[in-house]
């Protein structure tokens, strides 16, 4: 196909020798190097391409001996059984952050990659409507889904009815507690510690922490308990007047954000925990006069200016947590609940800390 990454026409190629030869277990096909120069591509990329093959079990390799196809790789023939390509759904909150945006995109890389068709379902945060959107998923004969939750611990029952039929469902970002379902995201916990603990290796004591209400979102929770522990270690405790639980969308923001920094004048740094904080902090400060990071230095989970960072007289420190690795890895185990292993699996990936 014109255009077509390498990536994807060697997986093609080597999935229409393993589809011609699937009912001959231990049929050798093609080394790295004979990939590559058929090709005209390099090793790593067609390392690559075996590699995405060996993860799904269709094939095996023997060091010094070569690349295999695995005995149970007639399975493949179920996906080709189906009259069109399985389908999964994305539900998810909304469509227009960058954060959710990258996972959507790491989704789509592999579905793309294993013939998936993806269908993207917004509900708006709304519970009621992520209720409806999951039940209208599952009697349009969609074969699995990824969920992103909406803003509350509480689950629907659509979701609890999903989890008792083990229905193939994995969470992203948060996890909801009592359901025995696969879950991927950063590792919250430790990011935030981590990210805490940068600050205080450069000489931070005083470090604020901003967020909506932790015990309405895991991931928030799991935040607040990396700070709080990154200072108890360090540090030898946490300030709870440090802590502020404040919705950025909240139209009288500006005020309580103000009343926060008058009541902490030795505050020193600041982490923030969801994207839209940094948007309106940053020049609320600017308009006070608070230089970045001179006189605060501020932290944010991802990064809201990206696109605009040639536009700021300062670079925002970053929480990265990998969001198209978090959509890659979901479909993974979407992937494995549908052909391989339905026991449900939680992973749990590193953030990146960006200067």
């Amino acid at each position: 196909m014109p255009g077509e990454p390498l990536y994807m026409s060697m997986r093609k190629y080597l999935l229409e020798i393993i589809e011609n030869n699937k009912h001959t277990p231990d049929f050798k096909l093609p080394s790295e190097n004979q990939l590559a120069l058929k090709f005209n591509a390099s090793r790593i990329t067609a390392k690559n391409a075996i590699l995405s093959l060996e993860k799904d079990g269709l094939i095996y390799r023997k060091q010094g001996k070569g690349t295999f196809i695995a005995p149970k790789a007639s399975e493949f023939e179920r996906l080709k059984s189906e009259k069109q390509n399985p389908m999964i759904c994305f539900i998810v909150p909304g469509v227009g952050g960058k954060f959710i945006g990258k996972i959507q995109e790491g989704i789509q890389a592999f579905a793309l990659l294993h013939n998936l068709n993806l269908s993207i379902m917004v509900t708006g945060g709304n519970q009621k409507t992520e209720e409806e959107m999951i039940r209208a998923a599952t009697q349009n004969n969609c074969k699995g889904l990824i969920i992103y939750p909406s803003d509350n611990n509480v689950y629907n029952k659509e979701i609890l009815k999903l989890s008792l039929n083990n229905f193939p469902v994995v969470l992203v970002d948060r996890y909801l507690t009592g359901l025995d379902l696969s879950y991927v995201a950063c590792d919250h916990f430790t990011a935030a510690y981590h990210g805490t603990q940068h600050l205080i290796e450069k000489g931070h004591t005083r470090i604020g922490f901003m967020s909506q209400d932790p015990h309405l979102v895991s991931s928030v929770l799991e935040r607040s308990r990396g700070y709080q522990k990154a200072l108890i270690d360090h540090v030898g405790g946490f300030d709870s007047k440090l802590q502020l639980i404040c919705d950025h969308t909240a139209p009288d923001f500006a005020e309580t954000f103000d009343r926060y920094l008058k009541s902490n004048p030795d505050l020193t740094a600041l982490i923030t925990t969801s994207t839209g904080y940094g948007l309106k902090i940053v020049p609320f400060l600017q308009e006070q006069g608070i230089r970045i990071p001179e006189d605060l230095a501020l932290m944010l989970f991802d990064n809201e200016f990206e696109d605009y960072l040639h536009l700021l007289s300062f670079r925002p420190l970053i929480i990265d947590q990998n969001p198209f690795d978090i959509g890659v890895k979901a479909g993974e185990l979407l992937y494995r609940l549908l052909y391989k292993n339905p026991k449900p699996k939680k992973v749990l990936l590193k953030e990146t800390i960006i200067e």
